[in-house]
């Protein structure tokens, strides 16, 4: 295959996974708005647990419903379960037969179902960016994942800039302080609007100022 077949091959492929993400966020968006009176998030029996010999549940027979438009807390002391919850929201880890969990009405990870992806904003407990990324440059990245456009990814990147205090948009993430990293992985999960956000002790290392922000 000579060079020029090469590059026409890489800008369909490119194209092709452009528009897959343009699709899933426009369908996030659709599947989000259809019904105004729906549960963001509904759990009914989960049980959870860690272990093969000696298991340990972590989680209960959860009964959770959360409306729309609300703010919820977690609250619990270490190995409580929180994030295990997070987690079988986001459709990361499997749950047991019996157990039940709808986001916007359907099953995380189903056809149709905008979570995983661009009906959903995640930010984990541990930092997970890359280092040798500017800023602006890993903002960029997670709005291509979820095919905005360039005139809303620059739009969204200000705005988020100035909202949480962040150094010029060319400044690299591992230069960055334990305190700004956290807030450059909340931007990341803010950057597309998403109709549900889930944070995992979002305001660890960050000062008390921009916390009430």
């Amino acid at each position: 295959m000579n060079t020029n077949a090469q590059l026409l091959k890489k800008k369909q492929k490119m194209k092709t996974a452009e528009n897959y993400y343009e699709m899933t966020f426009r369908n996030a968006q659709l599947n989000t708005q259809s019904s105004p009176q729906q549960l963001a998030v509904e759990v009914r029996n989960l049980t959870l647990s860690y272990g093969w010999r000696k298991k340990v549940t972590v989680l209960d027979r959860l009964q959770l419903q959360l409306p729309r438009g609300n703010i919820y807390g977690l609250l619990g002391p270490s190995g409580c379960g929180k994030t295990s919850l997070i987690r079988c929201i986001l459709g990361m880890t499997p749950t047991k037969a019996g157990s039940a969990i709808s986001v916007f009405g359907y099953k995380p990870g189903s056809k149709g179902s905008p979570v995983p992806g661009a009906g959903v904003g995640y930010m984990p407990q541990d930092i997970s960016l890359y280092p040798d990324l500017t800023i602006g440059e890993t903002l960029q990245y997670f709005a291509n994942l979820y095919g905005m456009d360039s005139a809303t990814t620059s739009s969204r990147t200000a705005f988020l800039l100035d909202f949480l205090n962040l150094p010029h948009k060319d400044h690299f993430v591992g230069n960055c302080s334990g305190g700004q990293k956290r807030r450059v992985s909340l931007a990341t999960a803010l950057i597309h609007k998403p109709p549900l956000l889930i944070l995992d002790e979002p305001t660890v290392g960050v000062d008390p100022l921009l916390r009430k922000r």
